[in-house]
């Protein structure tokens, strides 16, 4: 338990077993990656929530948090590991997370925000994807210190016309630009994970190593207002049945 020292809401699915989950959720988020950690931590300062990530937890993994191991934590893919390989539907070979924080966790750790197109493309509010950002650029994005190398590349592409160069800004604009990071000065790791500590960890479970299996739906008879669902995950060969709070007054349980 010493990675979760910090971190007194987070717990290894295999706990469980010891301790288990005897309650309700008014929320339960399936997958703690780079939108599973930001919803869970904002959805429990006014409901109660369960957060599921398969992987393991990005704390105390140096391939995770130095940005010198980098390249180790993006291409060991083996079992327990931060990353998992994966194919694209164009037949890419690729790594995506396996790990709370999700790919802000073995990603290169360059930070924008997202394109007005992009948004616009998305149906999402602009305004309060605009009052978003700073929300995460407080907790986790830095300001980036150039690399030798980076600083040849950004160079580069000024000498062969990508222009204008609009210095240092989070905003997708065209041109070349500095962007944030995810690394701090001493190249530490920040990731989507830090989110959870802005959450109210009173109403906020985060349980890892947990695969869910199956979620079944059902209606209370006489209770034709809401439904329960149901969502079982796999603990070390064992099932447990964990289910959200009803929105009914009188609870109901099996």
């Amino acid at each position: 338990y010493h990675d979760y020292l910090k971190y007194p809401f987070i717990r290894p699915a295999t706990s469980m077993a010891r301790s288990p989950l005897n309650q309700t959720y008014d929320y339960i988020i399936v997958g703690g990656g780079t939108a599973g950690c930001p919803l869970a931590a904002t959805l429990s300062r006014n409901f109660t929530v369960l957060l599921l990530e398969r992987g393991g937890s990005p704390y105390g993994n140096l391939n995770v948090s130095l940005m010198q191991n980098f390249h180790i934590g993006l291409t060991d893919m083996t079992p327990g590991a931060a990353a998992e390989m994966f194919i694209s539907t164009d037949g890419v070979i690729n790594s995506r997370g396996r790990v709370l924080g999700g790919g802000s966790s073995i990603n290169a750790g360059f930070y924008t925000r997202a394109s007005p197109r992009f948004v616009r493309q998305a149906g999402w509010d602009g305004a309060l994807v605009n009052e978003s950002f700073p929300w995460i650029e407080r907790r986790i994005v830095h300001w980036p210190k150039l690399a030798p190398w980076q600083a040849a590349f950004r160079d580069g592409l000024l000498e062969a016309g990508v222009s204008p160069f609009n210095g240092f800004t989070y905003d997708h604009i065209y041109g070349t630009k500095v962007g944030g990071t995810l690394f701090d000065r001493r190249g530490i790791r920040s990731t989507a994970a830090d989110l959870l500590l802005s959450g109210d960890h009173e109403n906020l479970d985060v349980i890892i190593r947990a695969s869910v299996q199956k979620i079944l739906f059902r209606r209370p008879k006489g209770l034709s207002l809401s439904l329960y669902i149901y969502i079982y995950i796999y603990l070390t060969g064992d099932a447990a049945c964990l289910y959200p709070r009803p929105t009914w007054s009188d609870s109901w349980r099996i």
